[in-house]
């Protein structure tokens, strides 16, 4: 009896080993700092017209929903892209927030105030999954909804 507790016991810590051994490490910091450049250059791409640098910066099979309404293609989102008016008015604040999930995954959120008049402000909240592949970051899903808010 003792013999096979011991064997259990010995067991157990293998198992917990071999799992704390092939547990992924990954640096963070770094990670993170990939995935602010990527970002950077997507959204220096976009205010600047560069749409097809955009669009490269997407997954083949990116999904994105703009107001709660998917939108169908990574070639409506170039059209889209193509079509904005520019240049855009400067936002009153921006904020993005990273987080690292895994060495090949993470996702931002930005927060925007883009004001408007005394009446009526808007503020735009964009969400980003981005996935690492052989050639770099990319934006596997996106989610911007813009709201109308009465100023505080």
């Amino acid at each position: 009896m003792i013999k096979k507790a011991a064997v259990m016991y010995c067991m157990m810590l293998l198992f917990c080993f071999c799992f704390i051994a092939n547990a992924q490490q990954f640096d963070v910091a770094s990670i993170k700092k990939e995935v602010q450049k990527a970002s950077e250059l997507e959204s220096k791409f976009f205010v600047n017209g560069d749409c097809e640098k955009v669009v490269d910066l997407m997954a083949d099979d990116i999904t994105f929903h703009a107001n709660g309404k998917k939108v169908p293609s990574k070639e409506m989102i170039l059209t889209f892209c193509k079509k904005v008016r520019r240049p855009f008015k400067k936002p009153i604040s921006i904020n993005i927030d990273y987080h690292v999930l895994s060495e090949n995954t993470a996702y931002t959120i930005r927060t925007m105030d883009l004001g408007k008049n005394q009446i009526i402000s808007q503020k735009e909240t964009v969400t980003k999954i981005w996935k690492k592949y052989d050639d770099g970051w990319k934006i596997t899903h996106l989610h911007s909804t813009v709201k109308k808010v009465p100023p505080k």
